[in-house]
């Protein structure tokens, strides 16, 4: 699992920034988002593809310190 992680911290860190749509948003009727909220959205797109958001958990991060502790010898289970 540590192998997997420390592969994703280097993909992060080989990757350039991701080109992301940009341009005027045409927004139909009044169910739609404002301009505010499209801009936003905007905003956390670009932030994915650029890998700055992420779904895990704190959490999960120390569950998988924890795993890696373990997978060394540095604690016993």
């Amino acid at each position: 699992m540590s192998e997997l992680v420390d592969k994703k911290r280097k993909e992060r860190k080989a990757e350039k920034a991701v080109p992301v749509e940009t341009g005027p948003v045409e927004i139909e009727g009044p169910e739609g988002f404002t301009a505010e909220e499209t801009a936003r959205l905007f905003k956390v797109k670009a932030e994915i593809a650029n890998g700055r958001y992420s779904d895990i958990t704190d959490e999960h991060r120390k569950l998988l310190f924890v795993q890696w502790l373990v997978e060394h010898g540095k604690l016993t289970s």
